[in-house]
């Protein structure tokens, strides 16, 4: 939660730094554009990234554009998106810390908390003063009649009312749902017609533009976020822009002297600052406002590059994290993202598992092996590629740096599940964090240019080999219905669920030199692909759906082993596998002919994990 909160102020922040930037270049047009920009800033602060990445990863866009796939699942993209995702504080360490350390996120919050009463209660008191000044008020007879002699006839614009009090600051409007302008009792007494009309065009103004509605919603973000320097900047901004907006939209149709000293001659009466909440003729920085109204400064209208700049603008800010979420969310089902098992719910990243032992392995204790049992995790005599590759959801040939004793150590490890036991696709997350705590693993990743092999249709008429075919529409339903239960944190399949997926799905390993998968993405051929070629095989078919093949072929060698290990890295088995078939084709071949898909050549971005620490571990 707190990194979630973090990221928010990071991405307002950077948000308001934009609009900043925007308003300066715009500062030559109109007030009620820059007014609209500040707006938007404030608004952000109300509206997280996250939300809209959220709605977006609703929609199943399985196939991004890859370039801009490359650019969103960049490292470089999520540190600028959320540089707080990976807090540097060890939150367990900070759980098994002395009591007195667990009062600073109390402490944080009851001093948060504190601000937010003050602010509201001082707003709150505020608006009871309005209320009573409202309900004190009295219709203003001769508002008609002034007016209409000031402006050359024309009458009190329809549905607005104008009444006055005894006891105001300054003309203004008050109300959000219903706004009145309230006008000092006498106020025609020290204006001229001119003058007094002029001042009723700056207050109709504020009415038809909703600032009463738009200052409370800012009123609102400063009370949430009143630690934030920025949004008390942003406030003022808003209140300046909103009276200079007015003041261009008067003395387009109002001479500019008359209305400079009408607001002069309520000023000197009314000195005291108007409410925030209050829009009223003497807002803002007054002198400015008066040289600006003598100067018949009015804002220049935009242009076409202008309105293109903006809209491009305001387009990107809504659909960026709309497309990002969509793309993460299916990068997230297909198990591409850091911290993500293929389909699963989002995990805690804390999970750990409650007991672990690490000891020597003894080959006499059994052979080498790695399963999960309920309760408990066993990794015993493999190679620790395979334990890390594990824990970071990474192939073997995309990490990086590793150390010169890792193909000659082996350890038995013996961990217990914690109780009641999280969902399945955590165990990748406590193995992360059981390398963590007893290997000191420390990764970053990042994304390198190398040689590749990208997945393609061999046929321009998109016509699959004779190998390769759908999966059938009942499977099919029956997959995704399990992918999008799994998605919603459903623990286990149901009986019913794995009794309907029966012989829908599977890998089956056969002689040497063939493989059979029923169920299959593209995705997890492109991964499977990957280990038999020696090099990242990125998918760029635009398939999405669920798939059934069977594949021969003559391996160049021995065969390649799992997950990109080195030679020699697995124990020796008794039994030597079946020669693979000598009349089948080479890999490539098989992919064309069989399955009429194509390997191509070239380089492209990988995203790669380093390690930049891991040490053998402390023995029990």
């Amino acid at each position: 939660m707190t990194d979630l909160f973090l990221n928010h102020l990071w991405q307002s922040t950077l948000f308001a730094g934009v609009i900043a930037i925007l308003t300066l270049a715009f500062r030559h047009n109109r007030a009620r554009l820059c007014y609209g920009l500040w707006f938007a800033a404030s608004v952000k602060f109300l509206v997280p990234f996250a939300a809209l990445a959220a709605v977006g990863s609703l929609v199943q866009w399985q196939q991004a554009p890859a370039a801009f796939r490359a650019v969103v699942a960049s490292p470089a993209a999520r540190d600028v998106n959320a540089p707080f995702v990976e807090l540097p504080v060890d939150l367990t360490t900070i759980a098994a810390a002395p009591a007195q350390f667990r009062w600073v996120a109390p402490l944080l919050f009851g001093i948060w908390f504190c601000g937010f009463a003050a602010i509201t209660f001082g707003r709150l008191k505020q608006w009871l003063e309005i209320r009573a000044v409202v309900r004190a008020s009295i219709p203003c007879e001769t508002a008609a009649p002034r007016l209409r002699q000031g402006s050359g006839g024309q009458a009190v614009p329809a549905g607005i009312e104008i009444r006055t009090v005894p006891t105001v600051l300054e003309p203004g409007v008050v109300g959000v749902r219903r706004p009145v302008i309230l006008l000092p009792a006498g106020i025609d007494e020290y204006l001229t017609a001119e003058q007094f009309a002029a001042v009723i065009a700056h207050e109709v103004c504020h009415v038809r533009r909703r600032d009463s509605l738009t200052a409370a919603i800012h009123m609102a973000v400063e009370a949430l976020f009143w630690f934030h320097p920025l949004v008390w900047w942003i406030g003022a901004r808003l209140m300046a822009t909103r009276e200079q907006a007015c003041d261009e939209h008067v003395i387009e149709t109002a001479a500019p002297i008359a209305y400079a000293e009408g607001i002069v001659s309520v000023c000197r009466r009314y000195v005291e600052a108007p409410l925030m909440s209050v829009a009223g003729v003497g807002g803002a920085d007054v002198k400015a406002r008066i040289d600006a109204i003598l100067a018949n400064r009015i804002g220049l209208r935009l242009t076409l590059s202008k309105r293109l700049v903006l809209g491009i603008a305001a387009v990107l800010s809504l659909a960026v994290p709309l497309v990002t979420g969509a793309i993460e969310g299916a990068a997230f089902a297909a198990g591409q993202l850091p911290g993500a098992a293929a389909g699963g719910p989002p995990i805690d990243p804390e999970t750990r598992f409650e007991v672990v032992s690490i000891k020597p392995f003894d080959a006499s204790s059994g052979p080498a092996r790695s399963n999960t049992t309920p309760g408990r995790y066993d990794f015993s005599g493999l190679p620790l590629r395979l334990l890390v590759g594990q824990g970071l959801r990474a192939p073997l040939d995309r990490i990086i740096g590793w150390p010169d004793w890792i193909d000659t150590e082996r350890y038995t490890v013996t961990a217990k599940m914690p109780d009641p036991p999280p969902p399945a696709t955590a165990i990748f997350v406590m193995i992360e964090n059981l390398l963590k705590d007893r290997f000191q693993l420390v990764t970053h990743r990042e994304t390198r240019e190398l040689p590749v092999y990208n997945l393609v249709l061999a046929r321009s008429d998109g016509r699959f080999g004779p190998a390769f075919k759908e999966t059938s529409a009942e499977c099919q339903a029956s997959l995704r219905e399990s992918l999008e239960a799994s998605r919603r944190g459903a623990p286990t399949p149901t009986p019913e669920a794995r009794q309907a997926m029966a012989g829908c799905v599977g890998v089956k390993l056969g002689d040497l030199g063939m493989v059979t998968m029923n169920g299959t993405t593209i995705g997890a051929l492109a991964n499977f692909l990957t280990q038999s070629v020696s090099r990242p095989v990125i998918d760029r078919t635009g398939l999405t759906s669920f798939y059934d093949l069977t594949m021969k072929w003559t391996p160049d060698g021995p065969g390649p082993l799992p997950f990109g290990l080195p030679a020699g890295s697995l124990p020796q088995s008794q039994t030597p596998p079946p020669p693979a078939d000598p009349d089948a084709p080479n890999i490539f071949t098989a992919v064309q002919e069989q399955l009429g898909l194509k390997l191509e050549a070239g380089r492209g971005p990988v995203e790669v994990v380093v390690i930049d620490r891991l040490e053998k571990p402390t023995l029990d």
